[in-house]
């Protein structure tokens, strides 16, 4: 859509007729419209929605009495006393259809009758008076190629800009547009207009059973995706908050630090002592403790332990004698004494064999009762010298040990109270213990968040498979020539292309945004990509190496290049022809910044720009870097005395004070 030229007849602060003719030539797109506050800049802008589409552009289906009174408001005071009954909007646009070019002249009469506003509209096409029934067709078209919405957002403006960055909108503003500067609105009313439909018009009672399923499962699809939505932006709010804590924090932390470095000092050394005295009592307390498990029972029965002792030494004796003399035959112990040189006396082996038994055999006569292996008397030997040992000093002393640690910690601990309550950084102490454990409480929320997303997203997972299963079940069924089921079809296919189809543009629209905002920023090298996401539309930026640059070590006119780029791409990767228009968009940007957006942004952003401005925003100096792409300006001068405004073919008077452009 290209505006020709707009006429005003007794329009707000323009007196009679006055024409601006905004057609670009020459290849020149920039249309510069200059003046004070209150020159009538901003009725400009609105005459044009006006003009185009009425009550339509101010939210109401039909004309009414809210309307005309808006409508009043804006006619001229002086026309209206002097009963010129005069007022008139003519715009002469050209609009591309189908490939092909038509050119419009556009008439919006308003005149008193009987002290009612009435309003007429008459529309030509290419010289030829459309009917009434071709004008309602043409209005239904223009809604559609270029409805109010998107042309308030062709609206560069630097108060809502502004507004939009101070109050961190980025997000809501970007997915609004993308909406409908990619159609996908059109797409949400179809599913708004069919889920309506299956309400009203089927008995959910009378379904059969995977209808039902299938009804329900897109209505919570629907409730699923709103969540995560809702999660998402929910989980940075958290985010947010958390890193400013944190950031609260170490300021704090620094602070103690800077200011009280003697004292956190002090601090610091009283707590390392507690926690070593805490670590130390700790391993005394496991040695006590082992000692009382292990030892002390068998301390409590020496004497049995003695005596089990010697009870076992006595059973092994017994059965070596046994064994003794078992093995021990006469005539074995005969044939040593033989093999061995010398006389012996006959019953010499047998008093051998008994002299050798006697050596074994225990002093007194024992019964057997323990008949231990060797491990059991090795434990019982073992238990026995442990306890024979000092061990039980050992213990003893440990014990008063840690109660002379005891002391020491409680008279640290003192000290450290003492110290907490009486320097004077008590309360930065306090703020830094509260600020932490806000810090973890948030934390905490955040992890059940992440989790219950996490959840949502795996619910979302497992009823868009149970829809594609249902919706295949019924393809070879009579009931797929329901309404019904062919209504869920289309807006579970409708679901499935907004999404595909905002993945694919976004991806596009970082690629372009981020050529653009690399040209117009001043610190060329430091953001080197844009990423949108498509579920949230949270916008994240990463440097040369990939890493995450946080906006908010941008400044604010950064920020604004940042959103105009993203702005400018989404534009340019949905294919409108559009004309753009520049309110004050340079107000708060550097002379730096202000160039590169004149001689980058500008010219590259379509086929037609209005810009409307102040002689601060655009001075001589910028006047001459953007006059090359000029193709027409004008001047807007309020006559106080008259109450009017003035136009006049020229830019700001500093042109004629010899400045060489």
């Amino acid at each position: 859509m290209i505006i020709n030229e707009i006429q005003l007849t007794n329009i707000g602060a323009y007196k009679e007729t006055n024409s601006f003719n905004l057609r670009p030539e020459n290849g020149k797109n920039v249309i510069l419209i200059g003046g004070e506050n209150g020159a009538g800049k901003t009725t400009l802008l609105n005459a044009i929605k006006l003009g185009l589409f009425g009550s339509y552009g101010y939210g109401f289906k039909t004309d009414n009495a809210e309307y005309f009174k808006k409508v009043q408001s804006i006619l001229n005071h002086n026309a209206k006393r002097n009963n010129e009954n005069n007022f008139r909007i003519r715009l002469d646009f050209s609009l591309v259809d189908n490939f092909e070019k038509t050119d419009y002249i556009l008439y919006r009469h308003w005149r008193f009758s009987n002290d009612a506003l009435k309003e007429t509209f008459d529309l030509s096409a290419n010289g030829i008076h459309l009917s009434e029934y071709e004008k309602e067709i043409f209005q239904s078209k223009l809604k559609e190629i270029m409805p109010p919405q998107l042309l308030d957002l062709c609206l560069f403006d630097g108060e809502e800009i502004a507004r939009i960055i101070s109050k961190d909108l980025l997000s809501e503003y970007l997915q609004n547009l993308s909406k409908v500067v990619f159609n996908l609105d059109l797409f949400e009313t179809l599913e708004t207009d069919l889920e309506s439909y299956s309400n009203q018009s089927v008995d959910v009672r009378k379904m059969e059973e995977s209808e039902q399923v299938l009804y329900d499962s897109n209505l919570r699809e629907k409730e699923l995706r709103k969540k995560i939505i809702l999660a998402i932006s929910e989980l940075k709010e958290l985010n947010l908050k958390r890193d400013e804590l944190s950031d609260e924090y170490q300021q704090l932390k620094d602070a103690f630090e800077k200011y009280g470095g003697l004292v956190k000092s002090e601090r610091d050394q009283i707590v390392k002592e507690m926690n070593n005295i805490e670590n130390v009592r700790k391993q005394n307390f496991e040695k006590i403790k082992g000692f009382v498990a292990n030892l002390l029972p068998f301390y409590l029965t020496k004497g049995l332990l003695s005596d089990v002792r010697q009870q076992i030494q006595d059973e092994e004796s017994l059965q070596l004698f046994k064994q003794l003399d078992t093995k021990l035959t006469d005539e074995k112990i005969n044939n040593v004494l033989h093999s061995i040189n010398g006389s012996f006396k006959e019953n010499a082996g047998h008093e051998l064999k008994n002299q050798l038994l006697n050596l074994m055999k225990p002093e007194k006569e024992i019964s057997q009762i323990h008949g231990a292996s060797f491990s059991e008397s090795s434990l019982i030997e073992n238990m026995f010298l442990s306890v024979s040992s000092n061990a039980q000093q050992e213990c003893l002393d440990i014990i008063d040990d840690n109660k002379e640690k005891l002391n020491e910690l409680q008279q640290l601990r003192e000290k450290l109270k003492i110290n907490d309550t009486t320097n004077e950084f008590s309360d930065m102490i306090q703020r830094m213990e509260e600020t932490q454990q806000a810090i973890l409480k948030l934390e905490d929320e955040l992890s059940q968040r992440e989790s219950q997303l996490e959840e949502w997203k795996t619910e979302l997972d497992g009823i868009t498979s149970a829809i594609d299963k249902i919706q295949g079940t019924l393809k070879d069924s009579e009931k797929t020539k329901s309404s019904f089921i062919e209504s869920q079809k289309i807006i579970t296919l409708s679901r499935r292309f907004r999404e595909i189809q905002l993945k694919k543009k976004l991806q596009q629209v970082q690629i372009e945004a981020s050529v653009m905002l690399k040209r117009i920023l001043r610190k060329h090298n430091y953001i080197s990509s844009i990423v949108i996401d498509h579920q949230t539309y949270n916008v994240l930026l990463l440097d040369s190496q990939k890493d995450y640059v946080e906006k908010s070590t941008l400044s604010a006119g950064e920020k604004e290049i940042l959103l105009i780029s993203i702005i400018w791409a989404i534009f340019k990767c949905s294919g409108r022809k559009v004309p753009f228009i520049f309110d004050t968009l340079l107000g708060r940007l550097d002379k730096t910044h202000k160039a590169a957006v004149l001689t980058e942004f500008i010219p590259n952003c379509g086929r037609q720009a209005i810009i409307l401005s102040t002689d601060t925003e655009i001075d001589e100096n910028n006047y001459k870097i953007l006059e090359d792409h000029v193709a027409k300006e004008y001047m807007l001068e309020f006559d106080v005395a008259r109450k009017e405004t003035q136009i006049l073919n020229q830019y700001f008077p500093f042109r004629q004070t010899g400045v060489n452009l």
